[in-house]
């Protein structure tokens, strides 16, 4: 006799949206979202607010992002100008393969790569790239903005001089790093108790006793940055203790390295799915998200209905076969011949279509699309005039490659971990090349006006969580909290994570199609972790969303 399984039910999400008039941030804290509408509030636009929420970001999500680590932001304005600034790192001049010695094994984490001795592309001096986050900022700023870097910054700066309550989210990482990152004395004295043991989260029961999260000398570098602008960073006193503790421990940035570093400004040419206009990053993950929806916009996924068995059959192919692409075709165009426009062609999604087969789950590999080539944090922001941001910022991993400047409090990246260090792939080391990112913040346009701006943090599990939160929104007609809050499905070539909050027998009938499926609790996966905000121009209202049931977010979406 068959089993009988308890029907899981998934109707709407359990938070309301945020609904505002005046102007809105979908961010991973509150003290995030409180900055940017202090800032919109004293007369800045969206840019000015996302500068000040992104710096803030920075301080009180020390575990994920901070101003030694990289970004992409979305931007589109109100007078129709849309952009993308890449201020991912850049790799010290210097590096090539043979910069590590390679093991015959796969390194633990989730790249995937051959290991490196001792790990030293993810641990300590010799992971670390140049940071892009200050000059990404400040780029955007001065293009867009309408204040002065000092009065944007200065939120931030006062946060870290005096300290934010530690929440579950920044003790867990703490907590599960220690063992790694406890060797070197600065990101001990920063994040350690009296230098040993880890801060303890804030809850009702401790709640005399709360500990609070200070950084005297992030404050210091902040203020120096207020003063003196990004040249501070990669010129003058911070790039030299920078190059200092570099040359004292081996490490590969130099002051060349960090003085020639600018972000990239994109003038994107928009994607489109199922009419509405797609601004993405056609560098990174932005390809492969578009891949995904073009694939998708061949079926008619509102028809099969919200968690049916076609529907998560046909978003886990789709979400296959990009991964497989991006996996053999992406690097940095700069120094590859990438088939960016025949990626995101519609006619190479068509082939991609008939692939797909209702009756058996594809034996997934990377097509041919040269034929088709004509040539983990985030926030989003809207503001009064319909102004769109969406940023994603990230140290790559969880308090990056653990190494504390002296004197700065500045946490650095560990971005050497995503560019593949065995030659000969699309994606593998050279100086200065940088890393095909997994940030995507993404802004779609309903008849050219502003519609949605969404970002995730997760890895490689961002493009899949953008892609389905667009079609909750667009297919399923799900309000933007919904969108984020619903079940989804993730997978990169090989075995699919399937949200247990899907009904059993639909992930059963997966397997028997022939797809390998791990059946996970919400908090088990990696989904990512959206947040976003949606323009009804008919109410002239924002609506805003974010992913919160992971243990210990602080998520939040404010509004004025």
């Amino acid at each position: 006799m068959a089993y009988i399984y308890q029907n899981r039910k998934w109707e709407k999400s359990i938070r309301e949206c945020c609904i505002a008039r005046q102007g809105i941030v979908a961010s991973k804290h509150p003290l995030i979202g409180k900055t940017g509408i202090d800032i919109l509030k004293k007369g800045g636009n969206a840019v000015d607010a996302a500068v000040a929420a992104a710096f803030a970001d920075c301080v009180v999500e020390p575990a994920m992002n901070g101003i030694g680590g990289e970004g992409v932001m979305a931007i589109h304005m109100a007078n129709g100008t849309s952009v993308i600034i890449d201020y991912v790192g850049r790799p010290p001049k210097d590096c090539i393969p043979s910069t590590y010695k390679l093991l015959d094994e796969i390194e633990p984490g989730w790249m995937g790569w051959r290991r490196v001795e001792d790990d030293a592309n993810m641990i300590g001096y010799k992971a670390a790239t140049v940071p892009g986050t200050v000059a990404g900022l400040a780029k955007a700023l001065d293009l867009y903005g309408t204040m002065e870097l000092k009065d944007v910054i200065k939120p931030a700066i006062e946060i870290a001089e005096e300290g934010f309550t530690v929440g579950w989210w920044t003790a867990s990482h703490i907590y599960r790093t220690m063992n790694i990152f406890a060797k070197f004395p600065e990101w001990r004295k920063i994040f350690l108790k009296d230098g040993k043991n880890p801060l303890s989260p804030s809850t009702y029961f401790l709640r005399q006793n709360v500990n609070t999260l200070v950084n005297k000398d992030l404050a210091e570098s902040l203020t120096l940055i207020s003063k003196y602008g990004p040249d501070s960073f990669y010129k003058g006193e911070i790039a030299e203790k920078i190059v200092q503790d570099m040359r004292k421990n081996d490490g590969l940035i130099t002051l060349d390295d960090l003085a020639m570093y600018e972000p990239i400004v994109t003038d994107p040419v928009p994607g489109t799915y199922r009419g509405y206009k797609v601004i993405y990053d056609p560098s990174h993950a932005g390809t492969t998200l578009m891949e995904i929806l073009n694939i998708l916009e061949g079926f008619n996924l509102n028809g099969y209905g919200y968690g049916s068995l076609e529907h998560l059959h046909i978003v886990a192919e789709a979400i296959g076969l990009a991964y497989a692409d991006r996996f053999t075709y992406m690097g940095d165009p700069e120094f590859v011949k990438v088939p960016q426009s025949g990626l995101v062609s519609k006619e190479y999604a068509q082939e991609l279509q008939s692939k797909i087969n209702f009756e058996k789950a594809l034996k997934i590999s990377p097509h041919d699309p040269w034929p088709y080539e004509h040539s983990t944090t985030a926030l989003t922001i809207a503001d009064n005039e319909r102004n769109l941001v969406a940023i994603n910022q990230t140290l790559v991993n969880a308090f990056g490659c653990g190494v504390v400047i002296p004197g700065t409090g500045i946490v650095l990246n560990n971005a050497m971990y995503g560019l593949n260090p065995e030659p000969g792939h699309a994606n593998s080391i050279s100086g200065r090349k940088r890393r095909i990112q997994n940030v995507c913040p993404t802004i779609l346009l309903e008849k050219n006006r502003p519609y949605i701006a969404i970002g995730a943090p997760g890895g490689r599990a961002i493009q899949t969580s953008i892609a389905q939160t667009i079609i909750h929104v667009i297919d399923f007609g799900m309000d933007i909290q919904s969108a984020i809050e619903a079940p989804r499905i993730t997978r990169e070539i090989e075995e699919i994570q399937v949200d247990n909050r899907f009904s059993k027998r639909v992930a059963e009938k997966l397997e028997k199609l022939g797809h390998r499926i791990a059946y996970l609790n919400k908090e088990m996966g990696n989904w990512a972790r959206p947040v976003g905000i949606l323009v009804d121009k008919e109410k002239n209202l924002l609506y805003g969303g974010v992913e919160w049931h992971f243990l210990g977010f602080e998520s939040e979406a404010i509004g004025y």
